[in-house]
């Protein structure tokens, strides 16, 4: 009998051999890994959701990143704003009217405050996180404020804002120092005294209300509404004033705020400032007149109305969005009669950040005004600034009616500058009638409004047709309803064109998703701040620093000044501001929406990526439990193979005999 190994086929057990070794080499090597594929090719039906899995999971990582950025700027931002509004309040409680101090100590206290206060809301303003500046909106690479030296004292012949300042009061206060009012009395008619401003200029005290106790002193009113207002003071020889009677005026300073004085007659001169003394005769008692009411004025011109000049001087050079920076023009202020928009070259620009060139606080820089009762004018304010607000392009009517018929108002638009627009209404207009004009912002881009006549209530872009009232005719009322109807569009127009501070700046924190978070340093919170402390950090009071009686009566000018710009600061960073868009209590709650809109992103994420994790780890995972149990089987298997065909190879003729 022949014996030999065909009836063993070693070649195919060694075949298997070598696949289990192969299948035994990666069970090793998946569970040192703990994957089950080294590359994507060996992935096999689990690669779709791989890639898939992975390439989510990245999106979710930058995601994740940009929340952090924006965590990190967003918790800069509310140590500012706390810190903000702590010295709103240091502020406030620093300059109390009347509050002098021991020794007038708080008056010769507060500039130093005051300017500390403005070097640190600068620095503050100036700050950067990782080499990006957060207040000038998405201009992140350069200072978003001057310094504060340059600010206040200018640099390289430019002026800062302590020149503005002395123009400005020179040209409010006048030669006379009479606040540019005048009392003048005609020799020929010596019982007069007309008492006007000194021309048709922004600058000084103007003219606002006139009212008296007793009556016997005529008061002609006819030019009180005119530019410049006047009045005329008439007394009668047969009529004098009696002790006690009173007339008050009312006036409208450079900052908008009012103030009034109180002339009082009296039978003898008591030598008390407000008072005018009866004379034998109405020329003695207007010559009396006179003389009381212009030591008044100059009262008030050096307290009120430094006061209100330093703030105006604030806002002329602390200009807010869509506003120009401006000063008093000509080589005279004393005399001046209008501002200019200053340049560059010859001014500092305090902000050099993002800032809209439309804003909605001033209309665009458009005033509606009324005059004859049938006739609203739009136009542009002066200085007028090309980088700035809106210009009135064109305008025109359409009439609801074919043939058009003759109710349309007269429309008439001028290019200016500055540009102006013109609506007479000559008869009542037709429903459906339509007022059109275009805005053009300095960049180019045109806005269209339009108002349409209607019956009954009107809606936005509407106006509603007037009817006969105990108030006035129809066309005065239709007139005085379209000056709302514009005066609400154009604000609204406005608005759109100036756009939001905080979408500036945004963080994609989800596919659909993004958080706006921008801050620019001239919004309205901030710049309250910045004029308040500017203008008191450059007011001095050098009376109080020599005077020896710390009481004395020629202390009154300097207090008056210190009450005036106390007034003013504690009006500018009242609480009740805090309702304003832009305020730093706005901003503040602006922001905390923005966080919980993170920290819900944050959330969101974080449950989509363990959920992402899972799915991946189903597919590129391996149970080690499993292999080692895998590893065990295959390798009993392998060494029952490599016994039986170690046994077989030694098979012969020899050793089977």
């Amino acid at each position: 009998m022949i014996v030999n190994k065909s009836m063993f086929p070693l070649q195919a057990g060694f075949g298997v051999i070598s696949k289990m070794n192969s299948q035994f080499a990666l069970l090793q090597t998946q569970l040192g890994t703990g994957n089950k594929a080294q590359t994507l090719a060996q992935m096999g039906k689990d690669l779709p959701v791989s890639l898939s899995a992975r390439s989510r999971l990245t999106q979710i990582e930058g995601y994740m990143g940009n929340v952090e950025q924006a965590n990190l700027r967003l918790s800069f931002y509310n140590n500012a704003l706390t810190r903000m509004d702590k010295m709103e309040g240091e502020a406030r409680n620093s300059a109390v009217q009347g509050q002098y101090g021991s020794n007038n100590i708080n008056m010769a206290t507060l500039p130093g405050l005051s300017k500390a206060r403005f070097d640190e809301l600068v620095t503050m303003l100036n700050a950067d996180v990782n080499g990006r500046y957060l207040y000038g909106g998405n201009k992140t690479d350069t200072l978003p404020l001057k310094p504060t030296e340059e600010l206040l004292n200018g640099v390289g012949g430019r002026a800062g804002y302590a020149t503005v300042v002395t123009e400005r009061r020179a040209a409010d206060l006048g030669q006379s120092g009479y606040g540019r009012l005048t009392a003048d009395i005609d020799v020929l008619t010596p019982g007069t005294v007309t008492f006007a401003e000194d021309g048709a200029h922004p600058f000084g005290m103007k003219l606002s209300t006139v009212s008296q106790v007793g009556g016997r002193v005529v008061i002609d009113t006819s030019a009180q509404n005119a530019d410049p207002a006047a009045l005329a003071f008439t007394f009668d020889d047969a009529n004098l004033p009696r002790a006690g009677e009173s007339i008050t005026l009312g006036f409208t300073l450079p900052d908008g705020s009012e103030t009034q004085i109180t002339l009082r007659a009296s039978e003898e001169d008591t030598g008390t400032k407000g008072e005018f003394t009866i004379g034998e005769d109405a020329a003695t008692t207007a010559a009396n007149f006179q003389t009381a009411l212009l030591e008044k004025i100059q009262i008030a011109a050096e307290g009120e109305l430094m006061g209100a000049s330093t703030f105006a001087a604030a806002e002329n050079f602390f200009n807010a969005a869509g506003e120009p920076v401006v000063r008093v023009a000509g080589s005279d202020p004393y005399t001046a009669t209008s501002l200019r928009v200053a340049t560059p070259s010859d001014t500092v620009q305090w902000y050099n950040g993002e800032t809209a060139a439309v804003s909605a606080s001033n209309l665009g820089r458009l005033g509606v005004s009324s005059s004859g009762g049938n006739s609203v004018t739009v136009k542009g304010l002066e200085p007028s600034s090309f980088a700035h607000g809106f210009r009135i392009t064109a305008a025109s009517a359409q009439s609801s009616q074919f043939p058009p018929t003759a109710t349309l108002p007269t429309v008439t638009q001028t290019a200016g500058p500055p540009s102006s627009l013109s609506v007479q209404f000559s008869q009542l207009p037709t429903a459906g009638d339509k007022v059109t004009f275009t805005l053009t912002e300095p960049s180019g881009k045109e806005r269209e409004v339009t108002l349409e006549a209607v019956t009954g209530r009107a809606g936005p872009g509407q106006f509603t047709i007037g009817t006969v009232t105990a108030a006035g005719d129809a066309i005065a009322n239709t007139t005085a309803n379209f000056e709302q109807a514009i005066t609400r569009s154009l604000s609204t127009t406005a608005a759109l064109a100036e756009g939001n501070p905080r979408q500036a700046v945004s963080a994609a924190v989800e596919d659909n998703g993004r958080v706006n978070y921008g801050m620019q340093a001239n919004e309205v919170g901030y710049l309250r701040m910045i004029r308040s402390f500017a203008a008191l950090s450059i007011e001095t009071y050098p009376e109080a620093a020599g005077a020896e009686d710390p009481n004395s009566i020629d202390l009154n000018p300097a207090r008056a000044r210190f009450d005036a710009l106390a007034s003013r600061q504690a009006s500018q960073l009242s609480e009740a501001r805090n309702s304003e868009r832009g305020s730093i209590e706005m901003v503040t709650m602006e922001l905390g929406v923005a966080q919980s809109n993170l920290l819900a992103a944050t959330q969101r994420h974080t449950s989509y990526k363990a959920q992402l994790e899972n799915l991946l780890g189903e597919a590129e995972a391996v149970n080690k439990e499993d292999i080692a149990m895998q590893l065990l089987a295959l390798q009993t298997r392998l060494q029952a193979s490599y016994q039986a065909t170690a046994m077989v190879s030694q098979l012969s003729l020899v050793n089977f005999l």
